[in-house]
């Protein structure tokens, strides 16, 4: 099948297969879920057995390679698969939210590619993997599947002769080696690769036998650092392994990292080992979020997570595919103007009101009590007259109650509500009003004291909910009703 046969209307061709190649991808698939039965054929060894199970194996592979079969109507995506249970999945175009390419590094070398295609609020049972078509097919396919849902969008007529036109790509943000290393480093990485680090180091403890060949053939006396400077060199190079290894597990995940714009969709793609290009609409983006970690602000970066209206159940897993690992403060907006038309620049943000203040201060020295207590009782025992140091946890409660009031903020401006919270990762949510779903406003009994309430906005898509935290109840309510739609609120409101 030539990739030109797939740029024509849906509908107008037949049935179609997967690539000759799928049966070997199915295979890999069963071994991976039936493991150990697999290790124990292995471990009978002897060949005959080894060979035969290949053979059932490719056998049932090959009858599930024939029996599954696609096919672009004139309005849908029709799926059929199953050997002795038949099952028919149906995707109408207008419901497609993300068609994307995932190219593994065997799928490289073979010259093919998996096109995952998920609809809006579907569920993971409307989810269609098409494992394995080739690299031309299933980019042809995913340019019909795309043009298509236009089509199904619009009109009809001249608008929808318009849409089915191939838009050029524009490059919005590339990202090279250096920067992608510098996320994995100032990142979430860098954290969780100390939790993998922590565990393997008590691998002795777990295993004795594994401690006793180590203790046989090195001598920990003898490679102990005796002195300050080898002490620090010790800690150096460990510090040296560990952001290695965060900055490449960065590259791995995010090497290449291009973000463009074709037409009204964005195409992000990333990977170094197993290539992933996701593409996706912008009218359907619900939130953006700008994340600045103390670490990032001190350096002037940010990352940029994207929510949009993805599956009804599960992680956000569109934002995650979608989140730009890092780029300068001083790209933002125009990132932002881009991804939200209308958004950028962030505007001031008004702060709470200074009751607000009161509130996330004790707040603070209610979360850090229990710490104190603890430091103070473990200094006890070890040293009565040091418990009282326990009590420097004090001021540090207060002057981190003081900086969680200095972050929050909130603003409206031409459509559009701008939150802001959080202190080691100061988060600046972006919420097109036009697409809240609903919105709340909750207040607690200490926060009904004060006279205090939260503004929840309801969106499509998983991911946590926009907040506006700790503002006036009068102000809260208001802007519940510009969420609403039922107030126009003033053109600017901030601070």
């Amino acid at each position: 099948m030539r990739s030109e046969d797939l740029a024509v209307a849906p509908g107008g061709g037949g049935l179609r297969r997967l690539h000759v190649l799928s049966p070997v991808f199915f295979a890999a698939g069963h071994v991976r879920r039936l493991w150990p039965l697999a290790l124990l054929v292995l471990a009978r060894r002897q060949l005959w057995l080894i060979v035969a199970a290949v053979v059932v194996l490719l056998a049932v592979t090959t009858l599930e390679w024939l029996r599954r079969t696609y096919v672009l109507e004139a309005a849908a995506l029709r799926v059929e698969e199953g050997v002795l249970a038949r099952k028919l999945r149906v995707v109408p175009f207008d419901r497609i939210q993300q068609v994307d390419l995932v190219r593994k590094p065997l799928h490289r070398v073979l010259g093919v590619a998996t096109l995952r295609v998920e609809t809006a609020g579907g569920g993971r049972s409307a989810e269609v993997d098409l494992d394995v078509v080739s690299l031309g097919e299933a980019q042809a396919l995913r340019s019909s599947l795309l043009r298509a849902k236009a089509g199904a969008a619009e009109a009809g007529g001249e608008e929808a002769e318009a849409a089915a036109a191939a838009p050029p790509e524009r490059a919005l943000l590339r990202l090279s080696v250096g920067q992608v290393m510098l996320a994995g480093i100032t990142g979430t990485r860098a954290a969780a690769v100390l939790a993998v680090l922590g565990p393997l180091s008590q691998l002795s403890d777990w295993s004795p036998s594994l401690s006793d060949w180590l203790l046989r053939r090195f001598n920990p006396e003898a490679v102990a650092p005796t002195t300050p400077a080898a002490v620090v060199a010790v800690a150096v190079l460990a510090a040296a392994v560990w952001l290695g290894l965060a900055a490449a597990s960065s590259v791995v995940t995010d090497f290449g990292f291009t973000l463009a714009r074709v037409g009204g969709d964005l195409v992000v793609r990333r990977g170094l080992l197993e290539r992933r290009e996701a593409v996706l609409p912008i009218a359907r983006l619900q939130v953006v979020r700008v994340e600045e970690s103390l670490l990032r602000r001190a350096l002037g970066l940010a990352s940029i997570r994207i929510q949009s209206a993805g599956r009804a159940g599960g992680a956000d897993q569109t934002a995650s595919r979608l989140a730009i690992p890092i780029l300068p403060r001083s790209e933002v907006n125009r990132v932002l103007g881009e991804l939200l038309p209308g958004a950028a620049p962030i505007p001031r943000l008004l702060a709470p009101p200074p009751v607000a203040r009161r509130r996330a201060v004790r707040r603070s020295l209610v979360g850090a009590a229990p710490l104190i207590v603890a430091a103070a009782v473990v200094l006890w025992a070890l040293s009565r007259p040091t418990a009282p140091a326990a009590l420097l946890g004090v001021p540090l409660a207060v002057l981190g109650g003081l900086a969680a009031y200095r972050s929050l903020g909130h603003a409206r401006r031409d459509g559009f509500l701008y939150a802001r919270r959080g202190v080691p990762i100061r988060v600046t949510t972006v919420v097109p009003v036009a697409k809240a779903q609903s919105g709340s406003v909750r207040s607690s009994l200490f926060q009904r004291r004060v006279g205090l309430a939260t503004l929840h906005v309801d969106v499509a898509g998983g991911g946590p909910t926009p907040r506006v935290l700790d503002e006036a109840e009068e102000n809260a309510e208001e802007l519940l009703q510009v969420v609403l739609g039922r107030s126009p609120g003033p053109r600017f409101s901030g601070g």
